[in-house]
């Protein structure tokens, strides 16, 4: 039998997302299945998402709110970084972020940043590999 649609609203379902301390954004799941779901994150003003990547799967983002900055980059043979050129950022913009590229989202704003994504739900549990430090600037 086919259910019609739940109607979900992402902007009332952020009012209530809890922060994920792995990252330090504020986020919830809007919709989807076990294997996959889209997402909304809040991210603060002047804040940066911890650097991370996975194994398996490819991110959408679309930017809703905010400016900032996509920082890429992978790792080498001696487990240290390779950062990329940064990729400014605006709302209304997209990208995908490839499995095994560490990503950095930085809200260099002084609003909050509101971003959309798909992703596997195991983006959010057990295939996300936090990398520490920080993202150099890169002109």
């Amino acid at each position: 039998m086919n259910a019609p649609p739940v109607i979900t609203n992402f902007i009332e379902q952020l009012k209530t997302a809890h922060t994920d301390p792995a990252v330090g954004i504020r986020i919830v799941k809007v919709t989807g299945d076990n294997h996959s779901g889209l997402y909304v994150a809040e991210l603060s003003p002047h804040c940066a998402v911890t650097a991370h990547y996975h194994k398996n799967g490819i991110e959408i983002y679309q930017i809703i709110r905010g400016e900032g900055s996509i920082h890429t980059g992978l790792l080498s043979g001696n487990d240290t970084v390779n950062w990329s050129r940064s990729v400014e950022l605006k709302s209304g913009d997209c990208f995908t972020v490839n499995e095994g590229l560490i990503h950095q989202l930085e809200n260099t704003s002084s609003e909050s940043m509101i971003a959309c994504f798909i992703c596997p739900a195991s983006h959010i549990g057990d295939d996300r590999f936090i990398v520490s430090g920080l993202v150099p600037k890169i002109p």
